[in-house]
């Protein structure tokens, strides 16, 4: 018997259908001789701290760094995740042969495999690798299946990542949570090797528009005439001018009204003429970050709705696999091509963009060297139906980036006159000779505010008139806000804020930080802790995220460290470095790492100022159970302010009336105070407390001075 481990039920049901159908069990597909079996994803995940020994159930300092011994997985606490683990050690015990079936990636690997390890299988392992669920990729990857073992390094690289993470994630989070309890701060302060760096990036943004002060410059813009054509020119400023800023603009409005004044009416001449054919090729199909960028921008979905409506289409079979960082297309995938587009042209909303497909061309997306472990977004074929409306949009984006690739490029004459008329002028334009796939879908690069117009055909030396100047007065700008969507895309293209060569080339290469399936999951858990919130659209960092960034070691806001991380990764699955030796390396770099977080002289600035003598109020437990205080961290120098707890903040505070009577250890006032144990009876307490713990009984609503004594 064979036994098929599937990444999820949908898979499952696929594979059944590819090996010729079976009824549907508890947890299985009988399909006689096979049996395919499903994960939910990760059936197991690590274990929590305290699962490793006890004294780390306690979040303290003396018991970081904490570096497993023995790495130990437990089932997840998910429904049916318990019954779906026996089931599938129910059929391991009896198979000839277990087919790892996770999603042809890292994750995928590993999720399976430790599924077979934690049941203690060893026999005879195969891999199925399948990278779209229509039925000739189904096929065609039944038939090709490979021992399991050549993905032994693909294993070990998903397994070094996610260890590493563990490490770095649960040491670095508990020290940075101590330390801003010391400060006062209420909860979590989660550190990670892909959270943190996201932080920063928003962080920084926002710093950036809170620091930047708005300059005026003026842009100059001339008609010119000649013979009866007309057209704008730009002036160009000299960098040896005076009244210019940094950037090389007029800023001295005299300077910029004194070159209109002297160029307007003026004859002047043509320096050069440049004339170029361009061509811009149909954009790439999607990946799902262009998808979740694309998609934020047109409708405003965020980066979790698109990871989860794509795959809700792919689990309907009507696209490829949707967490993947490819934009290239199997060459094999080409003879699919007339099937799809003729189903897509009975598709509402689709019928225009796939009518007018030329299936004789094919676009540089279809190149077997650029493939990764997936393959671009794509329709499988199948027709939709009873689509949401988000899916239908998802389903649009997908299908219309698939059909321009049987487009025509945008072919257009670049265009630029240089003209001498009292200083240096240029225009731009550009004549259009085939719109191409732009008269499906908008050319989204950018263009130069001229670039519009068509210019006359002027030869060297020409005259030309200029008719009048017009000053554009223009202010700079701060960066944009993030919307979720740039947030994904500068987490993909995070090597552009990265100056060392070497990280900033493999980030490139790896599409930055996160994975395609993490960066949704990232955001929003950035959102659940508070670091960043929604304003409108866009997305601001929290006064408690802008906090924790300043507090961060360097290591965890860099970058840099993924890039690090990914050149070990690349080494592994090559099977040139090992799994131990870079963990090794990782948990030699612990002690480091923490000393930054806890032994810097650099505190949490306080999260609750004492109104007395300002250093950080504490939330303190009281002996009965989920009850706290507010207690001032200068308790032992003198300071007895406290508070009630409201909600896990400082409430107000009950004002104190010190009465007359003395305590007659230390001389300070007593305070009467009624008794929470029980109601209308009251005691006396030193208000010098905790520096004197002395009280006594009520009698008659006086110090009963008989019972007094110290705690």
């Amino acid at each position: 018997m064979r036994v098929w481990i599937a990444e999820k039920p949908s898979l499952a049901g696929v594979i059944a259908q590819g090996l010729g159908g079976g009824p549907k069990k508890d947890g299985c597909y009988d399909c006689g001789d096979d049996i395919v079996t499903w994960c939910f994803g990760h059936l197991f995940e690590d274990v929590k701290p305290e699962a490793y020994g006890e004294q780390y159930r306690q979040w303290r300092r003396d018991t970081l760094p904490i570096v497993p011994e023995k790495w130990l997985l437990v089932l997840r606490n998910d429904k049916g995740v318990k019954e779906q683990i026996e089931v599938v050690k129910s059929f391991l015990n009896r198979a000839e042969c277990v087919i790892n079936a996770g999603d042809p990636d890292r994750e995928g690997q590993l999720l399976v495999d430790e599924v077979i390890e934690e049941c203690g299988y060893t026999g005879k392992i195969l891999r199925l690798w399948l990278t779209a669920l229509n039925d000739k990729a189904v096929a065609h990857a039944l038939a090709h299946l490979e021992d399991n073992a050549r993905y032994a390094p693909l294993h070990d690289s998903a397994l070094a990542r996610k260890r590493a993470d563990w490490l770095v994630g649960i040491n670095a989070t508990r020290a940075m949570t101590l330390k801003a309890r010391d400060a006062g701060y209420v909860g979590v302060m989660g550190q990670g090797r892909v959270q943190t760096p996201t932080l920063a990036l928003v962080v920084n943004r926002d710093r950036a528009r809170a620091d930047h002060r708005s300059q005026v410059f003026y842009v100059l813009r001339g008609t010119f005439v000649h013979d009866n054509a007309q057209f704008l020119a730009t002036f160009a400023p000299d960098e040896n001018m005076s009244g210019l800023d940094d950037k090389g603009r007029i800023a001295d409005q005299s300077v910029a009204k004194g070159i209109a004044d002297s160029a307007s009416g003026k004859s002047g001449v043509v320096v050069a003429c440049e004339k170029e054919l361009k061509v811009r090729q149909p954009p790439l199909p999607h990946c799902l970050s262009t998808l979740q960028v694309m998609a934020n921008a047109k409708y405003g979905m965020s980066a979790q709705e698109v990871l989860d409506t794509a795959q809700a289409l792919y689990e309907k079979k009507l696209t490829t696999y949707p967490r993947t960082d490819c934009q290239y297309m199997a060459s094999a995938e080409l003879a699919d091509a007339e099937r799809i587009v003729s189903m897509l042209k009975q598709v509402s909303g689709l019928e225009d963009v796939a009518g007018g497909c030329d299936l004789t061309l094919k676009s540089a997306a279809w190149d077997d060297s650029r493939l990764s472990a997936h393959t671009a977004l794509a329709p499988t074929g199948d027709t939709p139906s009873g689509l949401s409306e988000k899916e239908a949009q998802i389903y649009g984006l997908i299908a219309t980036a698939y059909c321009l690739q049987f487009y025509p490029p945008y072919q257009y004459n670049s265009q630029k006159i240089t003209l001498d008329c009292q200083g240096t002028w240029v225009a731009r334009g550009q004549t259009v000779i085939e719109a191409g796939w732009t008269a499906r879908q908008a050319d989204d690069e950018e263009k130069d505010e001229d670039s519009g117009q068509a210019l006359p055909e002027l030869a060297k030396d020409a005259q030309v008139m200029c008719s009048g100047v017009e000053q554009q007065v223009k202010k700079t700008s701060p960066p944009p806000k993030y919307t979720e969507g740039s947030l994904i895309k500068d987490m993909a293209s995070v090597h552009r804020f990265i100056t060392d060569p070497a990280a900033k080339a493999k980030l490139k290469e790896t599409e930055g930080i996160g994975t395609e399936a993490t960066r949704a999951d990232t955001i929003e858990k950035l959102k659940r802790n508070k670091y960043i919130r929604a304003d409108g659209k866009a997305l601001v960092s929290t006064e408690l995220g802008q906090r924790l960034i300043d507090m961060s070691p360097p290591e965890l806001k860099d970058p840099v460290t993924t890039a690090q991380w990914e050149t070990r990764m690349t080494l592994i699955e090559a099977g040139k470095a090992s799994l131990e030796d870079f963990l090794n390396d990782q948990i030699a770099a612990l002690p480091g790492l923490l000393a930054e977080l806890l032994d810097t002289g650099k505190p949490f600035p306080p999260a609750y100022p004492c109104p007395e003598c300002g250093r950080p109020l504490r939330r303190i437990p009281k002996k009965e159970k989920d009850e706290y205080f507010w207690g001032c961290a200068g308790y032992k120098d003198g300071c007895q302010y406290t508070a009630p707890d409201d909600n896990g903040k400082p409430g107000k505070r009950i004002p104190q009336v010190v009465s007359p009577h003395k305590c007659p250890r230390c001389g300070k006032g007593l305070i009467r105070k009624e008794s929470k144990k029980k109601k209308g009876s009251f005691f006396w307490s030193c208000s010098g407390y905790p520096a004197c713990t002395g009280l006594c009984f009520d009698k008659g609503g006086k110090p009963d001075f008989s019972t007094f004594k110290t705690k």
